[in-house]
């Protein structure tokens, strides 16, 4: 089976001070299985966000082959990859970057504004996601009445509503207490039960455990883990 997304040999630089090149990420060659849950790891500085960007086609590589569905990511085009992003891949950060003045509900559809959907299945599909993170009671509420846990809720909801290949989420947990940060995992876990790949950035070592899979990058080398381990 073709690999949801795949590094070839992939490398990031960009100009450093002296007008040189520095390169962030060194020679990466990995893949993601559909369905599959994996945890980046790794100190402050060492390209998690970097490589975050890559895997989610935000960014395009200094040199190698992204690809998405065996299909290479450079030659699509930024139209196309916008597409791909808007339809098929997903994003939770750890600030939650939803607009305050408006409804969980209409934070929800902004996710989906730039599909073919009418506006009709956009709000369906917008509040089933909400119900699948608990927040059913809420969908009328704006952002700035709910909690910090509740908002990252609506920030998960608006990554589930697109039904995505794949969710990457960057340190979504690093703005919460950690019975909240548990509970945002499972939810995000959830997801990846029911067929979305997931890819988390995380600081936290209990976090980063219960993940099946984990990688760990340090200056710009990206490792995998074995079994149980992790590097602070």
């Amino acid at each position: 089976m073709t690999a949801l997304l795949s590094l070839d040999h992939v490398t990031k630089a960009f100009t450093g001070k002296d007008g040189n090149p520095l390169e962030i990420l060194h020679s990466t060659t990995l893949a993601i299985g559909h369905g599959e849950r994996i945890a980046i790891v790794g100190p402050s500085g060492s390209g998690k966000s970097t490589l975050l960007s890559l895997l989610g086609t935000l960014d395009m590589p200094t040199s190698g082959t992204l690809a998405y569905d065996g299909e290479n990511v450079a030659g699509m085009g930024e139209k196309r990859r916008s597409v791909l992003r808007v339809a098929r891949i997903g994003f939770v950060f750890q600030q939650f970057h939803l607009i305050t003045t408006v409804s969980a509900l209409e934070n929800v559809m902004t996710g989906l504004q730039y599909t073919a959907l009418p506006r009709a299945a956009r709000r369906e599909q917008a509040i089933e996601a909400l119900e699948q993170v608990g927040l059913g009671e809420r969908i009328f509420h704006k952002s700035s009445q709910l909690s910090g846990g509740e908002q990252q809720r609506v920030a998960i909801a608006r990554a589930l509503a697109k039904k995505p290949d794949i969710i990457f989420a960057d340190e979504p947990t690093g703005a919460l207490d950690t019975d909240t940060g548990h509970a945002i995992i499972e939810l995000l876990m959830g997801a990846a039960n029911q067929g979305a790949s997931l890819v988390v950035v995380t600081h936290d070592p209990n976090i980063a455990a219960r993940f099946p899979r984990r990688l760990h990058i340090q200056d710009g080398v990206v490792t995998e883990l074995g079994e149980g381990g992790y590097h602070a």
